[in-house]
């Protein structure tokens, strides 16, 4: 299955994200930092949504900008 990486703005942009996933009865996850770098522990750095079908997905995400 693919794996696309997406930015957003912020945490509670990440946070809205998770929400809508799950509303869509997504799979979601939210991965908190282990603070062993310069972000403190606890920090919530990513989400993972899926595995689902692009045509679940894509409503969720469309706005995102790939990460470069």
């Amino acid at each position: 299955m693919a794996k696309v990486v997406l930015a957003c703005e912020s945490e509670s942009a990440l946070q809205a994200l998770y929400s809508l996933a799950q509303e869509a009865g997504l799979p979601v996850f939210l991965v908190a930092d282990a603070g062993r770098t310069v972000i403190p522990s606890g920090t919530v750095t990513c989400l993972g949504i899926g595995p689902a079908p692009e045509r679940v997905i894509g409503p969720i995400t469309a706005d995102l900008k790939l990460l470069r």
